[in-house]
């Protein structure tokens, strides 16, 4: 049976649990098809427990876009965010490749590459504001307004999205990545 390689567009709010979820993929093999865990590129520095992400200045992010170099780019929260081009080259060697992007920017991440596969991860907002209070990086008045602004987005959520929901264990949701994985078994 041939097999299709595709782009995976994971997405949902800060605190959902992407980062654990495409580091777990990273650590274990669940499949032949699971996704190769692409890396992003953010002018933001790495903290502790913080994706893997390459730090790159403000002027290195900029010369890299206007080199042609990013696939995807976009800014959030007064930092600028990029998927490089290599990720097509991974994708046309064989390779699934899931990405951490952004809700706002999934529209033109669909008009630059229309065979991505858009993954939205849903949490409720209990779970969400639980996650975002242990993380430690806002204020509760910075918390209210991220729940707030995950509210309004998920109204707006593209009817073509896989939706996956992580309020469950991180082995379940994993579970749900990989068997959508091998649908592109075809």
């Amino acid at each position: 049976m041939p097999y299709k390689s595709r782009l995976y567009y994971l997405v949902g709010p800060s605190g959902a649990g992407k980062d654990t979820l495409l580091n777990e993929i990273k650590q274990k093999q669940y499949s032949d098809h699971q996704p190769t865990v692409g890396h992003r590129y953010i002018t933001r520095t790495p903290t502790i427990n913080d994706e893997n992400h390459i730090q790159l200045s403000t002027f290195d992010f900029n010369r890299r876009k206007d080199s042609g170099l990013f696939l995807f780019d976009w800014t959030s929260h007064g930092y600028q965010y990029a998927i490089g081009k290599e990720v097509k080259k991974w994708i046309k060697s064989g390779n699934n490749v899931i990405v951490n992007g952004s809700r706002e920017y999934l529209k033109q991440a669909q008009d630059i590459y229309p065979p991505l596969i858009p993954i939205w991860i849903t949490v409720s907002e209990s779970v969400l504001r639980d996650r975002l209070i242990k993380r430690g990086r806002e204020t509760a008045k910075e918390i209210e307004l991220r729940l707030n602004r995950n509210s309004t987005l998920e109204l707006q959520k593209p009817p073509s999205c896989v939706l996956i929901n992580n309020d469950q264990s991180i082995e379940d949701t994993v579970g749900q990545i990989i068997t959508l994985t091998e649908i592109s078994v075809i």
